[in-house]
């Protein structure tokens, strides 16, 4: 079975956006988005030392050069995060299990249709609120 790609929406804190197809894969702990998806302009962490991943393809490496704080849109709900930029990304980006556990996206197939399901958001009381 394929995994799962739709449409994100990713905002940065300086209000830079785009639109990307991500992949939501629950074999990748973290989300990775490709350097050239990178909205125009946003300010990139980068790294003083590349973090290395291994990937599925036999002797294949993901080098991951910096990190974006961003918010997610997926269908109408939020999540923010922090990615990974690697310009060695196949795919535009990856939503990994880590993104997908902390905001409770279930990806769900029913008669034959697959949707990505947002449990939790940022404007859910629960997150929002501050006891």
């Amino acid at each position: 079975m394929s995994k799962p790609i739709f449409p994100v929406r990713i905002t940065t804190p300086d209000d830079r956006s785009s639109t990307v197809q991500a992949v939501f894969d629950s074999g990748s702990f973290y989300s990775i988005l490709r350097e050239d998806k990178v909205p125009a302009g946003a300010p990139v962490i980068r790294r003083a030392h590349p973090r290395t991943f291994r990937t599925a393809a036999r002797g294949s490496a993901l080098a991951a050069t910096g990190e974006l704080p961003v918010v997610l849109a997926i269908g109408d709900r939020e999540i923010d995060d922090v990615v990974l930029v690697s310009a060695d990304l196949s795919q535009e980006m990856l939503v990994g299990a880590g993104t997908m556990q902390k905001w409770d996206i279930s990806i769900v197939t029913r008669e034959g249709r697959t949707e990505v399901v947002v449990g939790r958001d940022m404007h859910d009381p629960d997150i929002t609120e501050v006891d």
